[in-house]
């Protein structure tokens, strides 16, 4: 099967096709990594590639109680731990660079959160002080919109320092960068705004800023076209996501992860398949023979999984002998402890 098969992610060479999805699971001390998740990657390490759950490149940047951030040195120290017990057992590791935007909330930084437009997100937000309504975010000027672009540039040298192999630049699911591009969550009429070239601008200046530390090869960029979270939407989203297809391809990123949320009866890995000429990798509620079926088409380069690998560990082996798959708990996703989280592995970190 492909799905087993090496493949050459730029200048890494790939033991196989599958690639460990981002996935919050509220683990981190504040915004520190616990040592745990050192275990935790490392199980999972058989993976063709690794992807961090997502990970706030500021303060303002978090939306999730006891997520990890990449924005002080002792984050750092506690990610370099993560990265050198995966590194150990021959896996590859990046780290998703993330900022939530709008739907954080002033009880994380005792600032309001930040957006492209005041526009409040639909329902309510977990915070330390337990949940509530989101907030109607703070509206950057032109100007004060670099430093939003400078916080992924500041995160960059903090992912290599970490012993991240690359990184992953978050542009789905109603996040910061995700809000900037579409045109329910941007009504600024600046050079951020109104024109798709306009809203794709705030993207590529983060791509560009990554890449001031980061070869393109070792950068990847995550979207979600056609997604909904939160009430995000696009009057165009065809248009919207095959333009940033493209203007990514032009960047000449390593890779497009693409999670697959089917609208307008169209597949998003295949939208973006006609406007990307890079590594594609399409994320998505995928077994065995979906993903094997993906990559015989062309579809994809690379499958993530996520769910199955909270409850197996030792997925590639089970994909790979067509074996039974345990059933992940949800009450364990976000649940915070060591359950269902790290398992009685053999590993010394």
């Amino acid at each position: 099967m492909i799905l087993f098969e090496p493949y050459r992610l730029g200048d890494l060479a790939l033991p196989n096709r599958v690639v460990m999805a981002p996935m919050t699971r509220n683990r981190a001390t504040g915004s520190v990594p616990q040592e745990m998740a050192a275990v935790h990657y490392a199980a999972r390490a058989t993976a063709g590639l690794i992807v961090s759950e997502a990970t706030q490149v500021s303060p303002r940047g978090q939306g999730y109680p006891d997520t990890p951030g990449i924005h002080t040195q002792e984050q750092v120290r506690a990610w370099r731990v993560v990265t050198d017990a995966v590194h150990r057992v021959g896996g590859h590791m990046f780290v998703q660079l993330s900022h939530v935007g709008r739907l954080s909330h002033s009880d994380y930084h005792g600032s309001p959160p930040v957006a492209p437009s005041a526009i409040k997100p639909v329902g309510f937000v977990r915070t330390p002080k337990g949940s509530k309504p989101y907030e109607t975010p703070w509206v950057p000027s032109t100007a004060e919109v670099a430093t939003l672009v400078e916080e992924f540039g500041r995160a960059a040298p903090f992912a290599k320092e970490a012993g991240f192999d690359g990184v992953e630049i978050h542009g789905a699911s109603g996040f910061l960068i995700d809000q900037f591009l579409q045109s329910g969550t941007n009504q600024r009429t600046d050079r951020y705004g109104g024109s798709l070239e306009n809203r794709l601008r705030f993207a590529l200046e983060v791509v560009e800023a990554v890449a001031g530390v980061w070869e393109k090869s070792r950068i990847g960029f995550t979207v979600s076209p056609g997604g909904s979270h939160k009430g995000i939407h696009d009057e165009n989203p065809l248009e919207t996501f095959a333009g940033l297809a493209d203007a990514l391809d032009k960047a000449g990123l390593g890779y497009l992860h693409v999670i697959e949320e089917p609208f307008n009866d169209v597949s998003p890995a295949r939208l973006v398949r006609e406007h990307f000429r890079g590594t594609l990798i399409s994320s998505g509620s995928h077994t065995r023979d979906s993903a094997e079926e993906a990559l015989q088409s062309g579809l994809a380069d690379l499958i993530a999984f996520g769910r199955a690998f909270t409850a197996n560990p030792d997925l590639v082996e089970k994909l790979r002998v067509n074996a039974r798959l345990s059933l992940p708990d949800p009450k364990t996703f976000y649940s915070g402890g060591p359950e269902g989280y790290i398992e009685a592995v053999a590993l010394k970190i």
